[in-house]
C-alpha cells in the first residue's frame, strides 16, 4: 500500500507516516471515501496534509483512490492528525443542476451532466432507454442515479454507480467472472447474518395517470407468508408498468444481509460479487457487495463487507417527467 499527498509544493510519499488507512464505499453513494491517521510532530519537518490537498492511495497493481482532503482534525497534545478525503464524486454531490432532457438515453443524460461540469467519465453502461426528464436545483449525483434508476425499470438490469480514479463508472451489476471465494480457515474470519421484512413490498397496484386502477402484480407466496404489503405506482405514457412493478417486487423482497470480515483484497468493491461457503451460519452461494471497508493498520490489510443475497441497486427518483 502507498499513500501520496500533493499540493502546490509537489507530491510527497506519506506512506510511512500513516498509522492506519481506511478506504470505503457504499451502494447508496457514488462518492468513495478515505480516512487516515497520520503521524505528526511539529518539531520535525514532516509532510502535513491540509484541507484541499490531493491524496492518492494505491498498491503494486495500481491506483485505488484519487481525491482531496475535505476535513482535518489535529489536537494540540496529539502526535497524530486525522484526515477525511472524498474522491471526485464530491463534485457530483456538491453541485446542483437545472436541466431539461428530452428523449435522451440515461447514458446521454449522464454524459452531458459530467461534460458540463468537467467531471471525467470512465465508462457508462448502455441502456438504450430514452427518457424525458426535468430537474430544478437537483444535486448531480441524484440526477445520475435517477437516470439509471428509470432505465432500470425498463431494462430489468441493476446498475452499479461509483467513482474511480479514472472517472465515473456505471456498469451492469452481474456476477463477476472472477468472483472472490470466501472460505473459513482461509480468507474468511467471521460472518454475521440478519434477516428482515421491514422493507418488503409483495403487491404492486398499477394506476393510470388519471387515477384508475389498471391491474395488480403480486408475489402470492410472500403474501401467504407475511400478509399483503402493497405499494401503488403510476404507469407513465409509453412505459411498461408491469416491468416497473416486477422490479419493485424484486428489490423489496425478503431481506437477508450478511456482514463478513475477510483478508484484504482490492477486488472486494461495492457492486461486485463474492462466493461464500460458511458452515456455521449456513451461508452458501453468490452474494452482492452492498458496502465495503478496506483497512490497512500496522501492515495488516483486512476488509469488512456488507453482502446481500439479492441483486439490488440504490434507487432515486428526483426531478419530474417532462411533457
Amino acid at each position: 500500500m502507498y499513500l501520496y499527498m500533493s499540493n502546490s509544493g509537489g507530491t510527497k510519499d506519506i506512506t510511512q507516516l500513516a498509522q492506519s488507512v481506511r478506504w470505503s464505499g457504499d451502494k447508496s453513494a457514488i462518492t468513495r471515501q478515505l480516512t487516515a491517521t497520520i503521524f505528526h510532530d511539529e518539531n520535525r519537518d514532516l509532510p502535513v496534509p491540509a484541507v484541499g490537498d490531493g491524496i492518492a492511495l494505491g498498491d503494486e497493481e495500481g491506483q485505488l483512490f484519487a481525491g482531496y482532503v475535505v476535513k482535518r482534525s489535529l489536537g494540540s497534545e496529539s502526535s497524530t492528525l486525522s484526515i477525511t478525503c472524498y474522491d471526485r464524486g464530491l463534485y457530483l454531490k456538491g453541485n446542483d443542476g437545472t436541466y431539461k432532457f428530452r428523449r435522451m438515453t440515461a447514458e446521454q443524460m449522464v454524459a452531458s451532466v459530467c461534460a458540463g461540469k468537467g467531471i471525467p467519465v470512465s465508462s457508462l453502461a448502455r441502456t438504450g432507454v430514452q427518457l424525458s426528464r426535468k430537474f430544478s436545483a437537483v444535486s448531480l449525483d441524484k440526477i445520475v442515479s435517477t437516470a439509471y434508476s428509470l432505465a432500470s425499470e425498463q431494462t430489468g438490469e441493476r446498475y452499479a454507480i461509483r467513482m474511480t480514479p479514472e472517472g465515473l463508472l456505471v456498469k451492469v451489476k452481474e456476477q463477476s467472472r472472477g468472483s472472490v471465494n470466501l472460505l473459513p480457515r482461509s480468507n474468511l474470519s467471521s460472518a454475521t447474518t440478519a434477516e428482515s421484512i421491514t422493507s418488503m413490498v409483495n403487491s404492486v397496484a398499477i394506476y393510470s395517470k388519471d387515477g384508475a386502477l389498471l391491474r395488480t402484480v403480486e408475489d402470492s407466496g410472500a403474501i401467504a407468508l407475511y400478509g399483503t404489503l402493497q405499494k401503488h405506482i403510476t404507469q407513465r405514457e409509453g412505459e411498461d408498468g408491469d416491468a416497473q412493478a416486477r422490479a419493485l417486487l424484486e428489490d423489496s423482497g425478503f431481506d437477508r444481509s450478511v456482514t463478513v470480515e475477510v483478508l484484504g483484497d482490492r477486488r472486494l468493491i461495492t457492486g461486485e460479487t463474492v462466493v461464500v461457503e460458511e458452515d456455521v451460519t449456513g451461508l452458501s452461494g453468490v452474494f452482492w457487495i452492498d458496502a465495503d471497508q478496506h483497512t490497512w493498520k500496522r501492515s495488516v490489510y483486512t476488509c469488512k463487507l456488507t453482502l446481500n443475497c439479492r441483486n439490488v441497486m440504490q434507487k432515486t427518483n428526483a426531478g419530474g417527467e417532462l411533457t
